[in-house]
């Protein structure tokens, strides 16, 4: 399923299948059921809603998008984004989350008393060689 939107707009899909969002532009999209596959391209102030994914839900080439899953997702990956908000429920806690290329990552996943809490992910890394090897960690930055 292939979707080209630019215009506010709620598309509801129920299906079982792989879905593609592409160009879209101050568009909401409301994902039903069980997907396979869901892939944000080339959007731009998108916001996605999905409850399932089997395999993984991939943002690629936006800005200002956020995505959030209600239900499960194994895997969630964004590349060449920025302004990227994924909204995880308690359900989807344990996704792999792989970024490249990408700025201001932030995730938000359930607090204690049901509040968001926010995590921005590094955009930074360290590379040191040590021992015969690369060792990357992410930068911290302090408020000092």
């Amino acid at each position: 399923m292939h979707l080209l939107y630019e215009a506010e707009i709620e598309i509801v899909i129920l299906c079982k299948q792989t879905v593609y969002i592409f160009g879209c532009k101050d568009s909401v999209l409301q994902i039903k059921g069980k997907v396979n596959n869901i892939t944000v391209d080339k959007c731009t102030k998108m916001g996605v809603v999905f409850t399932d994914v089997f395999a993984a839900c991939e943002i690629v080439n936006c800005n200002s998008v956020e995505v959030q899953c209600q239900g499960t997702a194994p895997t969630i990956s964004v590349d060449n984004s920025a302004g990227c908000q994924l909204y995880l429920s308690k359900d989807s806690l344990e996704p792999s989350i792989t970024t490249a290329k990408s700025s201001e990552i932030n995730v938000l996943v359930p607090g204690p008393d049901n509040d968001m809490v926010e995590h921005a992910l590094p955009q930074q890394y360290i590379h040191s060689f040590k021992d015969g090897q690369f060792l990357t960690t992410p930068v911290s930055h302090s408020g000092g």
